[in-house]
């Protein structure tokens, strides 16, 4: 046994020339040593870091370790995960000494210590059912929303020849007289507009005349407010003159009531104010023939059918502005006919389709036999059809 360091459990004695003297070896004259210091004489040298474990193993085990040089230092790595310090068990039951840190390189396994009671095995955790053990619970897909259908977006309607805003809806849409210029040429359209102007002038005239001034106020305004907007642009693109001036005169002197001979000038200057309109918007040669005329005349007539099924509701004419409405146009088609009687009777088989006409409207009056509508109406709504189609027939071979 040498001199060296001998470590039992935390004690560590510094053995010099007193060992060998216990062992039984002699001790030379003049080498004698004093006494060892106890331990209370002399403290203890220091424990260096380390070499005491955090629990002692038992007693009546040996523990023997010689001096290791310290490992060389691992490359770092992530930091583990602390362990979990299971509490402190009660007094009664035994306590299961925790494994020692295992040394560097150890020179000789340590004995193994005694079995210590096995720590109650934790409670397996619960698996769904259909699921493997220690594989990931499922993760069910994300709801995919239902694709949204977007119709597809309707194709824009082509706008009828004609120039104007009022091609698309006419008067805004208003009883029968939206769709008059529907398909028809540049200066059909701009004529028939022309017509409807007339023909509110005229149920306006009439009803002042027999002293109804709050309807014949609503038809000299209704030019005014939906038509004539719609007219602006072309009489400009035309070089046209206006008439609105003359429309208001109108309307302010139907608001006072005043009637006579100064309403019938009003009148017949409006009248003269919308001829020069057309004469300067629609070159001669076109407004005068034939064709141009029944076209017209049969665009026109089919407005006023409109108008008069608009105004039927329940058996009875309910709604009597739509009723005047057709009324009026009836008139200016008649009118504008009469205008034009020779080119129409002159062009080939004019004779006999001047006939025909002539009996569609005479039919046709019938529908409208007052300013004011009757209780019920006069004519059925198919009856009225009827005899437009008749005068459409003959406007048709004109053409």
């Amino acid at each position: 046994m040498g001199s060296g360091p001998v470590r039992f459990g935390p004690l560590r004695l510094w053995l010099g020339v007193g060992a060998f003297a216990l062992a039984g070896a002699p001790v030379l004259p003049g080498q004698a040593q004093p006494a060892p210091a106890t331990e209370e004489a002399r403290p203890a040298p220091p424990i260096p870091q380390g070499a005491i474990p955090e629990v002692e193993p038992p007693a009546d085990v040996p523990v023997m370790f010689q001096d290791a040089p310290p490992a060389a230092p691992a490359a770092p790595e992530a930091p583990a995960p602390e362990p979990v310090v299971p509490p402190a068990p009660a007094a009664s039951e035994p306590v299961a000494a925790p494994p020692a840190p295992l040394p560097a390189a150890p020179a000789a396994a340590p004995p193994a210590p005694a079995a210590a009671p096995e720590a109650p095995s934790p409670t397996p955790p619960v698996v769904p059912p259909g699921a493997l053990p220690g594989a990931a619970a499922p993760v069910p897909p994300a709801a995919v929303p239902a694709p949204v259908l977007v119709p597809p977006a309707a194709a824009p309607t082509p706008a009828p020849a004609g120039g104007t805003a009022a091609q698309e809806g006419g008067e805004g849409g208003e009883g029968g007289e939206g769709g008059i210029t529907f398909g028809a040429s540049p200066d059909v359209a701009y004529a028939a507009q022309i017509m409807l102007v007339r023909g509110h002038l005229a149920i306006g005239m009439e009803l002042a005349r027999a002293g109804a001034w709050d309807d014949a106020v609503f038809h000299f305004l209704h030019p005014m407010e939906e038509i004539y907007e719609n007219l602006r642009l072309e009489l400009r693109r035309r070089r046209a003159p206006g008439f609105a001036a003359e429309l208001g005169n109108l309307a302010n002197r139907a608001r006072r009531k005043r009637g006579g001979a100064g309403l019938e000038a009003d009148y017949r200057a409006a009248l003269a104010r919308i001829d020069r309109a057309l004469v300067a918007g629609v070159p001669a040669r076109v407004r005068n023939s034939a064709p141009f005329v029944a076209e017209v005349a049969a665009r026109t007539m089919r407005a006023a059918a409109a108008e008069y099924e608009a105004a039927i509701e329940d058996g009875r004419l309910a709604n009597v502005v739509e009723y005047q409405d057709g009324r009026g146009f009836l008139a200016e088609t008649e009118a504008l006919l009469n205008r034009n009687a020779a080119a129409l009777r002159g062009a080939p088989g004019g004779e006999r389709d001047w006939a025909e006409a002539q009996a569609a409207l005479a039919a046709l009056r019938r529908a409208w036999p007052t300013p004011r509508p009757p209780s019920a109406p006069a004519m059925s709504v198919p009856d009225l059809l009827a005899a437009v189609a008749r005068f459409e027939r003959a406007a048709l071979r004109w053409r």
